[in-house]
């Protein structure tokens, strides 16, 4: 007999697209620090944030791509995923328990080897409910990955020159913002950081590339994450 979800590499590929996580800035003196000093201090400053949001529209191979996520450092969490316009994962993580609704287009991908009895059969089943499972261990789902910390991809902080930022005061959202361009052969991106209160990024604009795409940043918000109605949970075996 089939499980009721299987994890699969699917899912892995589906995940890893999503997002264009990054860091932000600090206010600037009169000696202007570089902007790979900016983004360092940023990162170190964005990852201890009681509380992060992210919002992220763009593109994978061509197809739109939108999330947003919440989560908070005690680990609650709410995120949604979608994949061009019907392939969605929403996610809900509270305490030591994760819920996930799949979409039948999601599911219909994720367990196409099934037999298309065995197929629909589990469509009826979960549609338009939630799976839970643990948050931890070898159980706990891959959507899991959704609501992990933010934290910053390597490559962010290369390709920046070392010359003091100049970069173009702004605003985001009402919120003052320096804006740093890093001018690239495939892609160019561009981080607006906070320089008011703690130095966190508002906004990075990516063009080009592989992923192009805008995510935007709020910041110490409450995690409004509760558990859905018990009607509407099966539990994952």
């Amino acid at each position: 007999m089939h499980a009721l979800l299987r994890r699969h590499p699917v899912t892995a590929a589906f995940l890893c697209g999503a997002f264009t996580l990054s860091a932000t800035a600090c206010d600037r003196h009169v000696d202007d620090p570089a902007k790979s000093e900016i983004l360092g201090k940023a990162i170190e400053a964005t990852e201890s944030a009681e509380s992060a949001s992210t919002h992220s529209a763009g593109f994978s191979l061509a197809v739109p791509m939108k999330s947003r996520t919440s989560r908070d450092s005690r680990g609650n969490c709410t995120a949604t995923l979608t994949y061009g316009t019907s392939d969605t994962v929403d996610v809900i993580k509270v305490d030591k328990d994760v819920y996930v609704r799949r979409s039948e287009t999601h599911l219909r991908g994720e367990e196409r080897d099934r037999t298309p009895e065995d197929l629909d059969a589990l469509i009826d089943k979960l549609r338009g409910r939630w799976t839970k499972s643990p948050a931890e261990g070898p159980d706990a789902p891959d959507e899991l990955t959704l609501c992990g910390p933010v934290r910053f991809h390597s490559t962010l902080e290369q390709g920046w020159d070392d010359d003091p930022a100049k970069g173009e005061p702004t605003t985001v959202d009402g919120r003052k913002a320096l804006k740093l361009v890093r001018p690239g052969n495939e892609s160019e991106t561009t981080v607006y950081v906070a320089t008011e209160g703690p130095p966190y990024i508002l906004k990075i604009v990516t063009k080009g590339g592989d992923v192009p795409g805008t995510t935007t940043y709020d910041y110490d918000r409450p995690v409004e994450a509760k558990a859905p109605p018990a009607e509407d949970v099966v539990v994952a075996d």
